[in-house]
């Protein structure tokens, strides 16, 4: 499956890559599609931060379940 984030939705943001990696599994479980995009820091990658994008469709119920499993 190819990805296309040009019309992604920002549901998570962490400057922790495994919370993401996380949060990415919990809406794996719940079938809610989503892609991890890492944004390290040039200098000192550990500084950067992770992002996790879903569709616009499934924006609302995404955040509801990351909400529901405790990852804010």
């Amino acid at each position: 499956m190819k990805i296309m984030k040009e019309n992604w939705v920002r549901i998570y943001s962490s400057k922790d890559l495994m919370q993401v990696k996380i949060a990415e599994d919990v809406l794996k479980q719940n079938n809610i599609v989503s892609h991890i995009a890492n944004h390290p820091d040039s200098a000192m990658p550990m500084l950067g931060r992770a992002d996790l994008y879903t569709l616009p469709e499934n924006a609302e119920r995404a955040k509801e379940v990351l909400k529901a499993n405790g990852v804010e």
